[in-house]
């Protein structure tokens, strides 16, 4: 079977989605099928192969990509969240750059209907049997099976959309219609677990989950990196040199104070700090928290943030704390893709709870190494040492993890996958 996924986008910088879909192309090439995976680049085009699979990398504009590449060359090696400050504040190109990072109008008028156009002619060159189309960037799956490619279509929904958006916890009817527009076009729907029994609730939605499929992230996978690192994870060193002294505690991703704020773990941990416990936190990843640069300021021995690193780095540094953090979103139907990630190292995480209907709570009441924090409640600090302190020598064996989450496996969702393509 030939499977083309439309990626959206192939950046240096890989979205989490973005990921999940090069695990699961590889998957789908190791079983004898012939998968490409196409996607916008901000940099050369380029075509590769990794594992079977082809990556098929689109340019953009031509004005982006020379932004792009002299954001690259500006900060070099250096320290990323300070010098993309002062890259915006003084470079000829930001207003490209910030364009093609961050402005709609851009993204519709000009990247798209460029990625339509590349993709369109690659399509009727390796003529696939099914296009899957990811929903990371939200509307490259609404303009893909709205376009005129003539190409069985299957949507793979990681993110809501019209429902309880993450930048709008409202219903925004206008969404909701477009969405069920292109459900209506689409083959069929994989989507999450929780979106599916919100489908099932909603007048406008109930009569799509006939062609829906539900399945979570899949990302329980062992000492394995996304395909596109082209690395064995076991040669690449963590990007942190913990101090064995101390227990070490590590949140890989973004912070922002708008939608994923440390606050409330700092709050609760600052009082083991003042009081001389050898605990750390680091943070790994984009820093848009001035909650996080206050505590950094405040607390200089215990509170670290590092820049955003390769998968396979970052899996390492993981691998080597003491235990992992979660922060859970403020919206009741996505779930973040990272736990599956913590679940599959077996290490301790230590889990801040938002809401009490957070829809990964119930991933978590299995998972035997847990602490969870609610944010409506006020911190128990004598428990949270007394967890960090005796999780951080134990784990989680991989068969056991496995055997709790089978159905967040690479193997199970890309199944699924194959068989409905097949009908």
């Amino acid at each position: 079977m030939k499977i083309l996924f439309s990626a959206g986008e192939l950046d240096k910088e890989l979205n989490a989605n973005t990921k999940i879909v090069l695990q699961l192309a590889e998957y789908m090439a190791e079983k004898g099928h012939d998968v490409a995976v196409c996607g916008i680049c901000y940099y050369k085009p380029c075509d590769e192969m990794h594992n079977g699979v082809l990556l098929k990398k689109f340019s953009a504009p031509k004005a982006v990509v020379k932004a792009s590449e002299a954001f690259e060359d500006f900060i070099g090696k250096g320290d990323r969240n300070a010098l993309r400050s002062a890259f915006i504040k003084k470079h000829p190109l930001k207003a490209v750059w910030l364009a093609a990072r961050y402005n709609a109008l851009y993204v519709d008028k000009a990247e798209q209907p460029c990625y339509l156009k590349h993709l369109k002619a690659f399509a009727d060159d390796f003529s696939p049997d099914v296009m899957v189309l990811p929903y990371k960037p939200v509307n490259s799956f609404e303009k893909v099976v709205n376009s005129d490619i003539e190409v069985p279509m299957v949507a793979y929904q990681m993110d809501p959309w019209g429902l309880h958006r993450i930048d709008n916890p409202n219903v925004d009817n206008a969404v909701v219609e477009r969405e069920c527009a292109a459900f209506e076009k689409a083959k069929h729907i994989f989507t999450t677990p929780v979106l599916m029994r919100q489908y099932g609730e909603n007048e406008m939605y109930k009569k799509y989950t006939a062609k829906m499929t539900a399945v979570d992230f899949p990302n329980v996978k062992q000492n394995k990196v996304s395909l596109c690192e082209n690395a064995d994870s076991s040669d690449v060193k963590s990007a942190i040199d913990f101090d064995s002294g101390y227990i070490n505690i590590l949140f890989g991703g973004v912070v922002a104070d708008s939608f994923r704020s440390p606050e409330y773990v700092l709050k609760a941990l600052a009082p083991l700090f003042e009081s001389g416990e050898k605990i750390r936190i680091y943070f790994m990843g984009t820093n848009n928290s001035a909650v996080l640069d206050e505590y950094i300021n405040k607390y200089p021995q215990n509170v670290f943030f590092k820049e955003k690193v390769s998968a396979a780095t970052a899996l390492a540094t993981m691998k080597n704390a003491d235990v992992l953090l979660n922060i859970s979103n403020t919206i009741d139907n996505q779930v973040p893709s990272k736990i599956f990630d913590y679940f599959a190292l077996g290490k301790p995480v230590l889990n801040l709870q938002r809401i009490e209907n957070c829809p990964a709570a119930e991933y978590f009441a299995k998972y035997p190494l847990v602490y969870n924090l609610e944010e409506w409640k006020e911190a128990d600090c004598r428990e949270v040492k007394e967890f960090l302190q005796k999780a951080r020598n134990e784990a989680v064996d991989f068969a056991t993890v496995k055997e709790l989450y089978k159905t967040a496996t690479v193997e199970y969702v890309a199944e699924k996958m194959l068989e409905e393509f097949a009908r």
